[in-house]
């Protein structure tokens, strides 16, 4: 957060005790980042080995028209289209809005939850450009395994943040403040939908340079 303008509480900021000691930060989410970052090098090793040559060339290099075309190319201008909502949502609290925010989000606008919101910005233009790349064959030139990493890192981030978000909220709060607003479930629920359909996406072309490229002897 530091690194990209935004700042850390602490007691002396808040007048509080405060949640955790500042040393967990740096060991306890230091490692968390150290072992998220080994396990997904391990895990894009194996994948190379394993379907490597599904991603291999440019997307020139692909059948215009995909397997499945229409549906294809519905689900990601639907998740392109539906990305409008959430996005503009995120570029409004990025810019110092607080507009459908509930009361806490609203006492605790922070830079921190500014730059957040440019990083939640991003996840969804990476989710939507990597799968209208996949379903369109544009641009020409662009490797295929750009547009794969953009449609799984971006639909994972969408998804999986919005999941936990939905789902924390009915956790249940005493404190209506803290409670999330129905523009903020809202959001919650279309991020889900998205990732939704830009993983459909990603899987009928896996399944397609599957069923069109033979597998490399070992």
């Amino acid at each position: 957060m530091r690194a990209l303008g935004g700042s850390v509480n602490n007691s002396a900021d808040t007048g509080g005790e405060p949640f955790l000691d500042e040393w967990v930060f740096g060991v306890v989410y230091g490692g968390f980042i150290v072992q998220g970052l080994s396990l997904g090098l391990l895990f894009v090793l194996y994948a190379r080995d394993r379907w490597g040559h599904l991603w291999r060339g440019r997307v020139w290099d692909l059948p215009r028209v995909p397997a499945g075309g229409r549906a294809v190319r519905v689900a990601a201008v639907a998740a392109a289209v539906l990305a409008l909502f959430p996005a503009g949502l995120r570029l409004l609290w990025a810019a110092g809005s607080t507009v459908g925010l509930n009361e806490t989000r609203v006492t605790e606008h922070t830079s921190d939850f500014s730059v957040l919101s440019v990083l939640e910005l991003g996840y969804l233009a990476a989710a939507v450009t990597g799968a209208l790349v996949l379903a369109f064959r544009r641009p020409p030139a662009l490797p295929v395994k750009a547009a794969l990493a953009l449609a799984w890192a971006g639909s994972g981030a969408v998804g999986c943040w919005g999941a936990w978000l939905f789902m924390a909220s009915f956790a249940g709060s005493a404190d209506v403040a803290e409670r999330p607003t129905t523009v903020m479930l809202l959001a919650y629920a279309v991020q889900m939908i998205i990732a939704a359909l830009v993983a459909h996406t990603g899987v009928r072309f896996l399944k397609e340079r599957a069923a069109g490229t033979p597998r490399p002897p070992a």
